[in-house]
């Protein structure tokens, strides 16, 4: 199934993004392996390096290549703990995924219940809530209507579905429906 290789795909190089130092001289791949070993992702040092790649042409990454095996590390340009306590809220406001469209809008929706944990690690703003469902959590939060956005709700794949602003929710919606018929077999 396409969409679920991808979603593990975005969540293994989440879960990547977040094991990288803010310094040099970094950490390795083969490093990298182990510590996304102990987060449930089994991959091959050629899949992190590939990652890593593939990553650091759209995030901040520096890789140290003054000695081998290169070390990977976050630019020292980069605002915020990103490793631990990610910034979203700094990240959408950012220069990196421009044009931004509005102020700020009021999200609702539903999230998984991993997702949750990872939000209250990481809140998307200072207004975020988080309230428990039989099946997952209710969110509200305040944040930069952007690209930005778009991009990590679109990441997040089952694990959120937008339900307020509407508009926003018919976007995500028309954009998912328009990928997933990719998919759609026509032979």
């Amino acid at each position: 199934m396409p969409f679920a290789s991808t979603r593990a795909t975005l969540s293994r190089q989440w879960a990547l993004l977040r094991q990288l130092p803010h310094r040099s001289p970094g950490i390795t791949s083969a490093e990298l392996v182990w510590r996304l070993r102990d987060v449930g992702f089994t991959v091959s040092k050629r899949t992190v390096e590939r990652d890593l790649n593939e990553l650091s042409l759209i995030f901040p990454l520096d890789r140290n290549d003054k000695s081998i095996p290169f070390g990977w590390h976050w630019s020292a340009s980069v605002v915020g703990e990103v490793r631990g306590n990610f910034d979203l809220q700094g990240y959408l406001r950012g220069d990196s995924l421009q044009p931004v469209l509005g102020e700020g809008i009021e999200i609702l929706a539903w999230v998984s219940d991993p997702l949750a944990r990872q939000l209250r690690e990481a809140p998307l703003s200072a207004d975020m809530q988080l309230t428990a469902l039989e099946q997952g959590h209710r969110l509200t939060a305040t944040v930069e209507d952007g690209c930005a956005l778009r991009l990590w709700v679109l990441s997040q794949g089952a694990g959120v579905v937008i339900e307020q602003p509407s508009e926003l929710r018919s976007e995500i919606s028309k954009t998912l429906l328009e990928a997933a018929a990719q998919y759609l077999d026509t032979n």
